[in-house]
């Protein structure tokens, strides 16, 4: 059933019909799955499917963004009503210069202040020394740049150049949106560390890097 109404929500997404969407989230809700777990179980697998549609071509590039407002729209109807406890590891997060696109970044950010990571969130349209300034203010080795435009992924190697520029080669750099998804070489090329497909790798992502690299210094 889950799966079903996940392609019913995204479906209400294309559609750009909030109101049915909000009956999606209220029926799985009805159904006995409780508020903790609507983000997980039905947002989150919904968002897949847009991200995923977009990366394959099924939709383009107009449908995704007005889908994407619907899905911002109805956001809070899916959110956690605590949460976790703080990791003490803190996130830059931003939608790279040129790129608008900010779904997916939304929904990344949720599910890491959901899971107790500190996200500071720089927007979209956000320049290779905005995310270093923020780096360097909160003290952060960790990075993820988003976009959703073949050409301004390729720009997120700017990213990297500054970061190596300015001796921050301890600094975690993740990419996200459907050209890294369409072509895992692409985070190479710009010099990412990995790539997040989505809100549950994200955090597995992130759980590894606060284990394996972030455990004994700064966050």
């Amino acid at each position: 059933m889950a799966s079903e109404e996940a392609s019913h929500l995204y479906e209400a997404f294309v559609g750009q019909d909030p109101a049915k969407a909000i009956q999606v989230v209220e029926r799985v809700r009805s159904s006995g799955v409780p508020q903790s777990q609507l983000f997980d179980t039905l947002y989150v697998p919904a968002m897949s499917l847009l991200g995923g549609a977009w990366a394959e071509g099924l939709i383009d590039e107009i449908v995704f963004t007005q889908a994407s407002v619907v899905a911002e729209q109805i956001g809070s109807f899916v959110m956690p009503p605590v949460a976790r406890p703080d990791t003490g590891v803190t996130v830059v997060i931003g939608s790279i210069h040129r790129d608008r696109h900010s779904v997916m970044k939304d929904v990344v950010a949720s599910a890491l202040k959901e899971a107790g990571f500190r996200v500071n969130d720089l927007g979209v349209d956000v320049r290779a020394a905005d995310f270093l300034e923020r780096l360097e203010e909160t003290g952060s080795r960790i990075v993820i740049v988003f976009a959703e435009i073949l050409a301004t992924a390729r720009a997120v190697s700017g990213v990297r150049d500054l970061l190596t520029a300015e001796n921050r080669e301890d600094v975690v750099l993740l990419v996200a949106g459907g050209p890294f998804a369409a072509d895992p070489g692409l985070a190479r090329a710009v010099g990412a560390n990995g790539v997040i497909a989505s809100a549950e790798s994200a955090l597995k992502v992130l759980g590894r890097v606060r284990d394996d690299i972030l455990a004994g210094g700064a966050s």
